[in-house]
């Protein structure tokens, strides 16, 4: 087990190594060496399945505090070494504790830094976040519109509260991780990341996050209308 693990962290710093030096292509160069080495991840994985989510968790989150671009890929992974459900759950903490990770960075430590590089694009957020509160962060988690880690980064820079923040991007995330961890239980058969998601997905997906913006304006309109009665 002991030259396992030694050989799992190997892996662990070949991952991190494509991503931050930035290797061409690298999320495919990495997509496919998991392909081929999944084999033995899963014997480990048998062999040691809590040290091996423990080492996936701390990826995950290690990937959302730095906002790298890798939050599909990890989360098909859970679905290739844990099956749906299980890969689904340990996903989902995973990616909600990232999301979290990735906001504080934000707010606490690249505050200038962050909003010089991205600052243009608030306006709409702070917008909708004012108009629907906690149901347009729901919105866009639930359609892709913006990447998971620059939604991290941009909700960084508004006043939600961190509470908020993480139950609304759990809920809101589900479905999208849903698809991926599906995904990654059929990985033999993926050739490469960005065939994950179809047409069809991604309209349904549109239509799922719409649904919440829809039905708070139609309460708001029946409660205006109906309910409420001046002097």
């Amino acid at each position: 087990m002991k030259k396992q693990a030694w050989w799992l962290v190997v892996l662990a710093a070949i991952l991190v190594a494509l991503i931050v030096f930035g290797v061409h292509k690298s999320e495919s160069a990495v997509f496919d060496l998991l392909r081929e080495t999944m084999g033995r991840i899963r014997a480990m994985r048998d062999e040691a399945p809590y040290w091996v989510a423990l080492v996936y968790f701390v990826l995950y989150v290690l990937n959302g505090a730095f906002s790298l671009p890798f939050g599909g890929l990890l989360t098909a992974v859970a679905g290739a070494l844990f099956g749906l459900w299980w890969g689904l759950g340990l996903a989902s903490v995973s990616a909600s504790v990232g999301a979290v990770a990735g906001l504080l960075v934000s707010r606490y430590l690249f505050h200038a830094a962050v909003e010089r590089r991205f600052g243009a694009r608030l306006a709409p957020i702070h917008k909708g976040l004012q108009d629907e509160g906690a149901f347009y962060l729901f919105a866009l988690r639930m359609v892709p519109v913006f990447p998971y880690w620059l939604l991290n980064l941009l909700m960084g820079l508004t006043s939600m509260r961190v509470y908020t923040f993480w139950w609304v991007s759990t809920l809101g995330l589900l479905p999208i991780e849903l698809a991926y961890v599906f995904a990654g239980t059929q990985l033999a058969t993926v050739e490469k990341p960005g065939d994950i998601l179809s047409p069809g997905l991604i309209a349904a997906l549109v239509g799922i996050g719409i649904l919440p913006l829809l039905l708070k304006r139609t309460v708001g309109w029946v409660e205006k209308r109906y309910f409420r009665h001046d002097g």
